[in-house]
């Protein structure tokens, strides 16, 4: 569950604690992660003076592409969370509260006073696909030449690149010593 119902919570006062167990997907993600991708972890929420703090970490199951060899590669990543979500309606008198909040709504506490984790969970996995796993420690990448993938062919390029200004002294190398 991603979704919390926070109205008891609310009544409680400041200090208030809940802790819940995270588990759900979220979709649509980025063009290699369309959905479902696993959420699993936990999370506590605490009652502030403006709303609810949400502590906590969830493992997500990620596909980046190796920046080696461009693969897609599956990972599983762990986010740590901590947001304040603010009611948009007050949970005592049912009145609506002044709209503070308007430029995160992924931040804000419904009608319903449901504290929904979804969005937040998102925008953390779009973040952690911008910086993309290798899809093994020993991944050989590309061969800038020919472009084959090195883990799975061996090609015969010529990989080595000569500095166009160590040009001379690389030609004195490869000439017969001729002057004995």
């Amino acid at each position: 569950m991603l979704a919390f119902n926070v109205a008891q919570l609310l009544k409680e006062g400041i200090g208030a604690t809940r802790r819940y167990e995270l588990a759900g997907e979220l979709y649509d993600i980025d063009e290699h992660n369309p959905g479902p991708v696993s959420v699993q972890g936990h999370i506590q929420l605490i009652v502030t003076p403006e709303g609810v703090l949400a502590i906590g970490e969830a493992e997500l199951s990620l596909i980046t592409v190796c920046p080696r060899c461009l693969t897609l590669t599956e990972s599983r990543v762990t986010v740590e969370i901590e947001e304040e979500f603010y009611p948009v309606i007050d949970v005592v008198s049912g009145r609506p509260l002044p709209d503070d909040h308007d430029d995160e709504p992924e931040l804000l506490i419904d009608e319903r006073h449901t504290l929904d984790l979804s969005e937040v969970l998102k925008q953390y996995a779009v973040a952690h696909t911008l910086k993309p796993a290798v899809c093994r420690p020993d991944c050989a990448g590309l061969c800038p030449v020919c472009g084959e993938n090195r883990n799975f062919v061996s090609c015969s390029c010529e990989t080595r690149e000569l500095d166009p200004r160590l040009a001379a002294l690389a030609q004195l190398l490869e000439e017969p010593d001729t002057e004995e």
